[in-house]
């Protein structure tokens, strides 16, 4: 029966594998890294405008963030 620390040996070596498995792939033809920087940076941009529009999102809901507002305070009705 495969405990919690198996578990995690069995991921950590998965992870250094994987770590060769990209360097040898980079390194196989001329235009492998620029294309592997490339992917990367598409992610990181995507996960990082996902993280910044969901962040505004529960601020505004939660009334941190005011929406239209240069303050970050909602506008007051009259």
């Amino acid at each position: 029966m495969a405990t919690l620390t198996d578990f995690v040996i069995a991921i950590l070596q998965s992870l250094v594998e994987l770590v060769f498995n990209f360097a040898s792939v980079a390194t196989s033809d001329i235009l492998s890294p620029v294309l592997i920087l490339t992917g990367g940076a598409v992610m990181a941009v995507s996960v990082g405008a996902f993280a910044y529009v969901t962040l505004g999102a529960i601020g505004a809901e939660l009334g941190i963030i005011g929406i239209g507002s240069s303050t970050g305070r909602p506008q007051q009705r009259e």
